[in-house]
């Protein structure tokens, strides 16, 4: 009468199943890390170019400044460059 999938090669097969699971979640992840990584950057690129474009009209309205300034903070950029 049998009991069930149990025993040893069940048990060494979920293992195997796992780490390749793991191994494949750690590539996606590294993945999508360096993808966001070019983005921000390019983002940021942008935003400094943005910048420059519009220096008048961030020098002029205090509240575009103000949001301007915080969401330069929130990623990094100097918004004086």
């Amino acid at each position: 009468m049998r009991r069930g999938p149990g025993g040893i090669g069940a048990i060494n097969k979920q293992r195997l199943a796992k780490a390749k699971y793991e191994q494949k979640g750690s590539a996606i992840a590294d993945a999508q890390i360096s993808q966001m990584s070019k983005q921000l950057e390019s983002f940021k690129t942008y935003l400094e170019e943005f910048a420059t474009k519009h220096k008048s009209d961030i020098k002029k309205n205090a509240e575009f400044r103000g949001h301007f300034q915080q969401m330069c903070a929130r990623i990094g950029v100097d918004p004086l460059a």
